[in-house]
């Protein structure tokens, strides 16, 4: 791994408007990241940008807004006391005992749907990165939804995500990721509140429905303020580009940039950190924890690698040897990610009849990958597309869901695994 690695610090929470506050401050430059947004056929609008106060911190607060051609437009800011300024990408927050913003000056007055703004971005002639990061998180966005509201994706429509700000924000963030040259994308556990919201499909729970199926197969920090952290465009962000979700990695961190939310949060500072660096090439990626044994029941065998994984194992395997004596016996081995080492290893010894173990470290090189989720007759399957550059390299249906889908139709899982390859070739020849 050679390129830049980028590491979301979102304490706070994220949305589209403080990850582009953050990479601004990173050192993307305005003048093309408006050059570039000009490009998607939308209303009229003017970039806003200021630094702020959260607590004792500054970071830069970003805002969309309609430019009026009817009425003086005034300078002064719109600030609802919302959890970040979810206006701009989910305006979940509008109804949170607040009054809408004057429509003249914010951009959200439109709600257009999934294939429209596919379309308009599409049509923006964007760098090929961009445009495929951009409608790679709105896709993520409309099957969220409609997976929660029982529809199809050609059904949805957004009425928060579908705001004009919201696409500007999420393409800018798309653009911000491709200037800056990031390869890779880590982040901490984004933080989960509980509470209610209302939304324009009715009162919600927190996390909101979308946002917490775009989080599946996500590790998640509990926060006991009753505000929205994530909202679903902060969540699309990260699942389509987030490579990993832990402590901070081993890095050399060259820059750092916060942006800001609207609010002044009580028990935090209303702030998103990325830390810009690149791995540190003295620490290994991972560990490869290994015993041989030759005196476990086969029984335990099954036991012992589910038990793995439950520890967070990346892969473990089990490979047949001869031992001493002329024994069958096996290798178990695992890979342990920074930060599980010492808990694979007692999970190793205590679930297994090794007496000792062996590690060694490890250099990996893994393809970005995003989940992608495709129709078919037994219902949507999610495909997990890995790429190089703008090749797609592999795309591989996920096992689980195709064998739940197999057994519910009564039908050989081979015949699901083609319908869910053949969709997913008609989507991307389209």
């Amino acid at each position: 791994m050679t390129g830049p690695l980028l590491y979301v610090d979102c304490f706070s929470g994220i949305a589209g408007d403080m990850m582009l506050g953050a990479l601004l401050e990173l050192g993307v430059p305005r003048d093309d990241l408006e050059g570039a947004l000009r490009r998607i056929d939308l209303p009229a609008w003017r970039l806003v940008t200021e630094r702020v106060q959260r607590m004792t911190l500054a970071g830069t607060a970003v805002r969309f807004e309609a430019v009026d051609h009817d009425h003086h437009h005034h300078d002064h800011d719109h600030h609802h006391d919302h959890d970040h300024h979810h206006d701009h990408d989910h305006h979940h927050d509008h109804d949170h005992d607040h009054d809408h913003e004057p429509v003249e000056h914010h951009v959200h007055h439109h709600g257009l749907s999934p294939a429209d703004i596919d379309a308009r971005i599409r049509a923006a002639a964007l760098p090929p990165p961009v445009e495929a990061r951009a409608t790679a998180i709105f896709a993520a966005l409309a099957e969220a939804e409609a997976r929660v509201h029982g529809t199809t994706v050609a059904e949805v429509h957004f009425h928060e995500v579908g705001a004009i700000d919201s696409i500007l924000d999420i393409v800018g963030v798309a653009y911000g990721l491709w200037k800056l040259g990031i390869d890779r994308v880590e982040s901490a556990p984004p933080p989960i509140s509980r509470g209610f919201v209302r939304t324009a499909h009715g009162r919600m729970p927190l996390p909101t429905p979308a946002t917490l199926d775009l989080l599946r197969g996500v590790p998640l920090t509990p926060c006991a303020l009753p505000r929205e952290l994530v909202t679903p465009t902060g969540a699309a962000i990260l699942r389509v580009s987030a490579d990993r979700y832990g402590d901070f990695p081993a890095m050399v961190a060259s820059a750092i940039g916060w942006g800001a939310g609207r609010a002044d949060l009580a028990d935090r500072p209303n702030l998103l950190r990325l830390v810009l660096g690149h791995a540190d090439a003295t620490a290994p990626d991972c560990h490869v924890v290994e015993a041989n044994i030759d005196d476990m029941s086969p029984e335990l065998a099954g036991w012992l690698m589910e038990a793995l994984f439950a520890a967070g194992a990346l892969d473990a395997w089990f490979v047949p040897i001869h031992m001493k004596k002329s024994r069958p016996g096996i290798l178990v081995g695992a890979l342990a990610p920074p930060g599980r080492l010492a808990a694979l290893e007692a999970t190793l010894l205590a679930q297994s009849t090794a007496i000792g173990l062996r590690r060694h470290p490890v250099t990996r090189h893994v393809l970005p990958r995003r989940i992608v989720e495709v129709d078919t007759p037994f219902g949507p399957i999610p495909i997990k597309v890995a790429s190089q550059g703008d090749a797609v390299l592999n795309a591989a249906p996920e096992h689980e869901v195709c064998a739940e889908r197999a057994r519910a139709a009564g039908v050989p899982l081979k015949v699901v695994y083609q319908h869910a390859v053949a969709a997913w070739v008609e989507r991307s020849s389209r």
